[in-house]
Formats: structure tokens, sequence, C-alpha cells
């Protein structure tokens, strides 16, 4: 009976005791493709609250499509955190960006992930460099996207 009793009582306190206990780390808040500024500006918005509110780091991750402008997507990477930490206010070190790789179609994701989880989740990489079609120079810039009225 007696033994019954500790291996009960070390099996609660085991199954208690695991410490906290976090979200997903790596959480997708949004992802979207080739969309208007002023469209993107609303999402990079929403965005900028969340991470203000958690103070959770900002991961803006962009992807090249099949057929790609060379250099876009790190020019809207770009763009999006000078918007976020210029006119939101979020702070630098709390925004970061990378470029994913190459995927069909271009696009951008944004992740919030709590302080102390790894930075990046692993690659979504769908399409090979040697299989991308460059169409264009676009490191400076980003193509202008009309947005619908």
């Amino acid at each position: 009976m007696r033994i019954g009793c500790v291996l009960l009582l070390v099996l609660c306190i085991a199954i208690v005791d695991r410490g906290p206990t976090f979200a997903r780390p790596n959480r997708v808040f949004d992802e979207y493709g080739i969309i208007c500024w002023k469209e993107e500006k609303a999402r990079l918005d929403n965005f900028a609250i969340r991470l203000l509110e958690s103070g959770h780091i900002g991961n803006i991750i962009v992807y090249d499509g099949r057929r790609a402008c060379r250099g876009e997507a790190i020019a809207r990477a770009i763009r999006a955190k000078k918007y976020l930490v210029e006119f939101r206010k979020v702070p630098a070190s709390q925004v970061m960006w990378r470029f994913g790789g190459y995927q069909d179609e271009m696009g951008v994701t944004l992740m919030d992930v709590p302080r102390g989880y790894p930075e990046y989740p692993a690659d979504h990489i769908t399409v090979s460099p040697k299989d991308v079609v460059f169409v264009g120079n676009c490191r400076a810039r980003v193509r202008p996207m009309r947005c619908p009225k």
C-alpha cells in the first residue's frame, strides 16, 4: 500500500512538473502573395499591434516565385520592416527578415515567435533555384501593384 501511494505521488509530480508550457513557437500570423501596398500595410498594421502587445519577435520571411524579378522578395522584406519600425514604431530589434528561397508563387509569411525560441522555422522551399526564371531586376524597388477599387 505504501509503495502504491509513493508511486502515485511520484507520477502526479511528474505530470504536474512539466515546466512552463508555451504556445507553438513558430506561429504563422499571416501569409500573402503579391498584393498592393495599401493592403500590405493593413496586414502589417495588424502584425505591429500583435508584436507590440505580446513582445514577441516578428519574422518576415519572403519567397520568390518560379518566375521572379531578381531581388523583389528581399526589397519587399526590407520595405515591410522599415514600415513596421519607422511608421508603426516597433523596435528594430523586435523585427527580423530573411529570404526563404523559392516557391511556385512569390509570398510573404509573417510570424510572431516568443523570445527564447529559434527565430526561423524550417524552410518551405518548393522550387529549386535552377528552375527559377528571372524576368528583371527589382533590387532597388518593388514592382507597383494596383489595389482593386
